[in-house]
Parts: structure tokens; sequence; C-alpha cells
């Protein structure tokens, strides 16, 4: 997370920063990125991309600096390991990863398996284990015109793996073509119905316009099947920096089901890109909603490098940019977060909770991270994917408490998950252990815990409502053990 100091009023800025669009894998193009870990590779990227940070705002007035954010802080701090691997890298918090065209998809034998089956295994492999799953988000990546097969790809990927997403690339994938057909307009409709977001490469802005028309194809049939799926159709068009020029591309960006990613943007595209979006995009969107809301942060790495992440951030972060801290905390991480669901899969477990004062809210964490740490130590446990809650408002502040975590237990091929919620509301911190109705709630889906009268909010928050707080740590303590057992 990064954190600006100002020196004179000692307040502090945070924000929170995803990369919503990076590979990891072997390209048949001869780029790969095949261990985040190693020299050359994610991790490494993301350190060079700090350092190069630090650099360019150390002649500046306020303190710059960069660490775990909130529990994940104390989490490391208790796993050596983790921490020797994740030193230097928390200028990017998270990382929305995704296959190349693999040069290990399918192979011979392969007959009756979704062309990327291998692919998306191996990206599943890496986002569900700590400490990666503490960073790595999960997208797979299908081919629509195989049919049923890429549907049931879908299906396995998001429900199998846990996978969160979908990335599609019409050129390299050979059906540039055919964008606007009943194929690709059948996985955005699948897609929607899993709640996960499905993210264009774009070459060409003829794409574009045939990604916008396939939307609404597929828009037009979830409203005829049920509305409340409309709002989960969410398309991301991948590199909109390549297409500034055609005012078209801010129109297309209006649409209330497609968003875009500024990978592959550098140099005068970057301030371009904001001048224009602010301009015309917004025109377009109406009192209630924001220019920014529409864009995302994204690296394309590694086909772009550190100079192309570092030249963004930098300048979304400088006094040139044409927007509010709420604005660049959008950009840099949390519209991404509300497009991706968190982490979740069948659970039996059943709903528990506790309350403390927030006064021994640091007590409570450390504990809770302190157990997570011990219980991954043993090798039937994991962390499958940890999922936090960004929402900048008019009063803008990134709360370190807001998150939802998920420990996994495998044993004998079977795997139990318990997901833990860890919220502050007005000076209380809650802790509970969610059951499928709470996981399926539409806070928890939509990554919005703010409290209003939403009836969706309203019985979310009465449920976790507190009946009494819970003041001995000893006790405390004793509870965060018992929730993080499966059995």
């Amino acid at each position: 997370m990064l954190e600006f100091e100002d020196t004179e009023s000692g307040k502090i800025h945070r924000f929170y920063v995803v990369d919503s669009h990076h590979h990891i894998g072997s390209d048949v193009d001869g780029h790969n990125n095949r261990n985040p870990v190693a020299p050359g590779g994610t991790f490494d990227f993301y350190v060079k991309v700090g350092g190069r940070l630090s650099q360019l705002f150390s002649d500046k007035p306020d303190i710059f600096r960069f660490s775990p954010h909130g529990f994940l802080n104390e989490c490391v701090r208790n796993n050596e390991k983790w921490k020797d691997t994740l030193e230097g890298t928390w200028a990017v918090d998270q990382t929305v990863v995704f296959p190349f065209n693999d040069d290990f998809k399918w192979r011979e034998g392969d007959e009756g398996n979704a062309i990327y089956w291998r692919s998306n295994d191996n990206i599943s492999r890496w986002v569900t284990r700590a400490p990666y799953s503490l960073r790595l988000i999960g997208f797979g990546r299908v081919v629509p015109t195989e049919g049923k097969l890429a549907i049931n790809e879908l299906h396995r990927m998001v429900e199998t793996l846990g996978l969160r997403g979908l990335k599609v690339h019409p050129r390299s994938d050979g059906w540039s073509s055919i964008i606007v057909s009943p194929e690709v307009k059948n996985i955005l409709v699948e897609a929607a119905k899993l709640n996960v977001p499905v993210l264009f490469d774009t070459r060409g802005f003829g794409q574009v316009m045939d990604i916008y028309e396939v939307t609404n194809m597929a828009r037009s049939e979830l409203q005829s099947m049920d509305k409340a799926l409309v709002t989960n159709l969410k398309v991301i068009m991948a590199h909109i920096g390549f297409h500034l020029g055609h005012n078209e591309l801010f129109t297309v960006l209006s649409h209330p089901n497609i968003y875009g990613d500024i990978s592959g943007v550098h140099d005068a595209g970057v301030p371009r890109l904001f001048e224009e979006a602010k301009e015309l995009l917004q025109p377009n969107l109406g009192r209630y909603r924001n220019w920014s809301e529409k864009i995302l942060f994204g690296t394309d790495y590694n086909y772009f490098d550190v100079p192309h992440a570092v030249q963004f951030i930098s300048y979304v972060l400088s006094k040139n940019f044409p927007g509010t801290p709420e604005d660049a905390q959008r950009i840099l991480g949390s519209n991404v977060l509300k497009l991706v669901p968190p982490f979740k899969r069948e659970t039996k477990t059943t709903f528990t909770k506790v309350h403390v004062p927030i006064d021994l809210a640091e007590l409570t964490e450390r504990a809770l991270a302190k157990q997570v740490a011990v219980l991954v130590s043993n090798e039937s446990y994991d962390i499958s994917g940890i999922d936090f809650f960004i929402d900048p408002h008019p009063n803008y502040q990134v709360r370190p408490r807001d998150f939802k975590i998920t420990i996994s237990r495998r044993e004998n091929n079977h795997q139990e998950d318990i997901n833990l919620i860890v919220i502050s509301v007005l000076d209380i911190l809650t802790i509970a252990r969610l059951d499928n109705n709470m996981m399926n709630s539409s806070p928890i889906k939509n990554r919005i815990l703010r409290y209003d009268d939403a009836i969706s909010r309203r019985s979310f928050y009465e449920k976790l409502w507190p009946k009494n707080l819970e003041t001995n740590p000893q006790k405390m303590s004793d509870f965060i053990k018992s929730i993080t057992q499966t059995r």
C-alpha cells in the first residue's frame, strides 16, 4: 500500500493498488513468466516498481513509503518465509493474473477438455496457496468458439478452481472476425450468471465496437432472463489507451456494463487519456456516476515493463492529475476490486461471530494473524484467498480492517473452507465466520460494506450487530482459535 505523509500536518494518505492485467505462464511468442517469485518474475517486477517510485518521490516534501496493508502486515511478520518472499513488493498490493497464449496448453490426449484447461489449472495452483494467494487474484482463459467446452471450462475454473474472472483474446486465439456471435454472447451471459468479469484484449478500434455490440446482445438476453443478473455483466476492455483519438471510445466506456484498463499507455498518452476521459466521458454518465469509476490500472507485464507502470502511477499521484484522491484510489485499485467477486466455494461452516471494542482491535488482529500463520505452517491448511473492501467516498480513507480471508484445509482430496470477515463499525470490531447465506449476500458479492438503508445491506448488518462485547483478551483468543478450525 502506498503512503504519503504530510511532513507539516502529519496527515497520511493511503492508496491501495491493484494491477488488473498481468500474465503468468509461457507464451508461444517467447514471453514468459513461469514463476512469479523467480528473478524477472512478478514480485521482482514490483520490487523494481517500488524502488523507482521511491527515487521519483525522494525530492518531494512528503514522506513516501509502501508496506503491507493492515492485517497482512501482521500476518507476514509471523511467517519468515512469507516475509522474505514478499519483501519490498508492496508498491502494488494485489494482482489479477491470467494465462498467456500458453505453449503448454492443450496437448494430444486432451480430447474432451477445453484448450486452456492446463493453463487454468496452473493459474489456480499459484493463486490459491500462501503466500501467493495474499497477492494474486486468478482469472482463467477460454476460447468462446469451443462452444459447450468453453462454457463447461468457465464453470470449472470458477466453481472448482476458485478463479474469479475470465480473459479472452480474439486476435491471438483466432476469432477476431466473429466477436459479434452467439458463442461470444453465450460466454458473457454465463459469466454474468457466475458474477465474474470478462476481460477482452483489444486490437484496432473495430474490435472495440464489436465488443460493445456483443455486450449489448448479452445485456438484452439477461434482461429477458432475469433483470437481477444485468448488473453482473462486467466487461473490461484492455488497452483503451491504444484507441485515443476515437471519441466513440468514451461513448463505449459510458455503457453501464463496460470498463477499460489502461495497460500499455505511456508518455504523452497518460495525461491525454485522463484529460479526454474527464471531458468526454463524464457528460455521458450523468450526475450519479463518475468518470474515474470506469478506468482500471493495469501493467500488461511482461509485454510492458517498469517505466510504463511507474509513469502511470506517479502521474495519478501527481498534482497534474485532473481528479481527486477518491478518483485516484478508484483507478489504482478499488474499481477492479468491485468487479471481481471475493473468493468463494461452497462451504458447510456455520455462522458465528465475536465483537470487541475498538481499543482491542489491534490486539485482536494480531491474535488472528498469528493464528493464521500457525495454521498454515501445518501443511494441511492454506490460505485460498484474501479480499479487501476498499470503497473511496467524499470522506476519503482506506480502512485496513475491512477484509475477508478464506482458510482451507485439505485432507485425502477432501477440502473445507472457512470464510472469515473482519469489519469495523462505529467503535466495534467484528470477526465472523460466514455461512453460505452470508457469502451469497449482496454486500459480500459486490464488495460494498457501507452501511445504509439498502435492504440487503441492512439485513446483513443486523445479522452482524453485537449483543455484547468481549473484553477478555484470553476469551477472544480462544474464540479465534475455535472459528479457524474446520473440525
